[in-house]
């Protein structure tokens, strides 16, 4: 019962609807479309955009850098767009597939920018992109067929706001590029497991989800900077470790989804290889972990840092967390009592 009612909350309004989201996504899109090829000469793209997916994720990568220079240099934004034209007068006339990373020039530019990405974050570990191979292609699709059965009001609308599935090999096992919009990236190694994938599926395209939001919504504050906002010290993954009050955000959007995935999972552990003590710990970290983020974000310092919106979607996310929090785990112990569950 439980489950049935959170994922119909999260699933409706103004943060929840997916559909609705990529309604407003193809309006603002198709509107910047037509700005650039008012303003930049020789910016020839209309609306709508080339339908394969590599186009599409390079066309929104391209137009969003664009944007974030528009702010400061119109020079440098029609540039990127210009550049983009380059790129596309490139590519084969044909669909291009999320495959052929060393051949296809969108394919290859693709590859390009996670790692220009990754370099920009900070990231210094090795990671590599794979051809997708038959069997790597069945695992997730069975994963994707378990996330939607699952959880059938959330996550068929979410995993739809995106276009493409890359494989990758090293340090990462999952991986949203901000370079690389409508394209998430699932690490070889968690294949063997149906619900690990299932989580970085989900995960992965809520970040997507999220950006969606944004596009219409006010949820950082005005000025609002990475490098000068409050820090949350995260009490988990290494000593000292600070995010940002957006990618708390973010992180706490992602947990408070991928809790209910788990407790939807509560009842096929069996089935999915796992024990009962292995699957309540995994829906006890992630539940702990979102708790954590709620009651953070709530902190005047943060709230701060937030828009109206962005603190509108806090208070919806705790209601919902806290709603799990008085669900069962399979030892009969209630979610509310693993608070600081978070593991290391």
């Amino acid at each position: 019962m439980i489950v049935n009612e959170v994922e119909q909350e999260l699933s409706t309004g103004v943060f929840g609807d997916s559909r609705s989201l990529r309604v407003n996504s193809d309006i603002f899109y198709r509107g910047v479309t037509e700005l650039f090829a008012d303003v930049f000469p020789g910016f020839s793209l209309s609306w709508p955009w080339p339908a394969s997916p590599l186009h599409r994720i390079l066309i929104r990568g391209y137009l969003d850098e664009a944007l974030i220079h528009l702010r400061t240099s119109e020079v440098r934004a029609q540039a990127a767009a210009l550049e983009l034209m380059d790129l596309l007068a490139q590519a084969p006339s044909g669909p291009s597939n999320i495959a052929g990373w060393d051949v296809d020039p969108l394919g290859k530019r693709v590859v390009e920018r996670f790692h220009q990405t990754m370099r920009n974050d900070g990231h210094t570990f090795t990671v590599e992109i794979l051809e997708p191979s038959a069997d790597m292609e069945t695992a997730v699709e069975r994963a994707r067929g378990l996330l939607h059965r699952l959880l059938p009001e959330v996550a068929p609308s979410t995993t739809a706001l995106v276009d493409g599935l890359a494989f990758c090999s090293g340090d990462l096992s999952s991986a949203f590029i901000n370079g690389t919009p409508l394209l998430v990236y699932i690490g070889k190694e968690l294949l063997d497991d149906p619900l690990e994938t299932a989580d970085a599926l989900l995960h992965e395209c809520l970040h997507q989800k999220l950006v969606e939001v944004r596009l219409t919504r006010r949820m950082l504050r005005d000025g609002y900077s990475d490098d000068t906002s409050h820090k949350v010290l995260v009490p988990w993954g290494g000593s000292g470790r600070l995010f940002s009050v957006d990618r708390a955000l973010a992180a706490f959007h992602v947990y408070v989804h991928c809790s209910l995935l788990h407790l939807a999972a509560a009842d096929e552990h069996a089935d999915l290889g796992l024990t009962p003590e292995e699957l309540d710990e995994r829906l006890t970290v992630r539940w702990a972990r979102a708790d954590f983020f709620g009651s953070t974000l709530s902190t005047p310092e943060a709230a701060a840092e937030l828009g109206p919106d962005g603190r509108r979607l806090v208070r919806w996310l705790r209601t919902a967390n806290d709603r799990l929090g008085g669900a069962l785990t399979i030892a009969g112990t209630p979610l509310a009592d693993h608070g600081g569950g978070y593991a290391s």
